[in-house]
């Protein structure tokens, strides 16, 4: 993606989503990467994504507030599950909004962990929304997105498997599980990562991801699956 498409084809994609956008350069800024604007001495997007940050948590919290009738403590992990970095990126995704990142020549250097850049994304394109269109404009574009997502809690994101499947073989064997990656592929900021677990020399499970984390998770939730059967 480069400037001039980006000015041509943004609007296009906002369209699809049922917003005219007003100001297209506040988006230019939330899809400017710190390696394309290091590179061509323009903005990037990580004030936006501080801001975008802020609003994000705050709708989601006024949503549960006003819409569940739970506990402080309910509420804050019904929150951190739609509101993390693997939840943002995967939004990011859905959206279409990484294809319109606006890399460096120099960002694989700079962008090993292509998950918590789409999750700035995510984040970055909020807060240019809201200087472009007020905060109910984010209200209403995350009432149709996100929010249905969290009233059918159909979506669990923060699963620890790594912990799970430690705590199993620990209890097991008085050794533990090591990760191997096996690939690498994609460009910069769209990379697949797999990997395997194994124990004791054997393989456990594998799994991929978006970031080594993730695979690694993904890796362990095979394992234990396979360990049940």
């Amino acid at each position: 993606m480069n400037k001039e498409n980006f000015i041509e084809d943004f609007p296009k994609l906002m369209k699809k989503m049922n917003i005219n956008i007003n100001k297209v350069d506040i988006y230019l800024e939330a899809f400017t990467h710190t390696s394309y604007a290091n590179e061509n001495g323009v903005k990037h997007y990580e004030r936006l994504e501080f801001l975008g940050d802020a609003i994000l948590g705050f709708l989601v919290a006024e949503h549960i507030y006003l819409s569940e009738d739970i506990s402080e403590g309910e509420m804050t992990k019904l929150r951190a599950n739609y509101v993390c970095t693997q939840a943002n990126a995967e939004y990011c995704q859905e959206l279409g909004l990484d294809n319109f990142l606006l890399l460096g020549k120099g960002a694989k250097e700079h962008n090993e962990d292509s998950q918590a850049v789409l999750a700035d994304l995510f984040e970055s394109f909020l807060g240019a929304l809201y200087l472009d269109q007020g905060l109910a404009a984010v209200r209403k574009f995350l009432e149709s997105f996100l929010f249905p997502k969290i009233m059918s809690k159909g979506v669990h994101f923060l699963n620890d498997y790594k912990s799970k499947l430690q705590e199993y073989i620990q209890a097991e064997s008085r050794f533990g599980v090591t990760y191997t990656l096996l690939s690498e592929e994609g460009p910069p900021h769209n990379k697949t990562f797999s990997i395997c677990v194994n124990h004791d020399g054997l393989r456990l499970g594998e799994g991929t991801g978006k970031t080594k984390k993730e695979a690694e998770q993904q890796a362990a939730k095979d394992a234990l699956e396979k360990l049940a059967r």
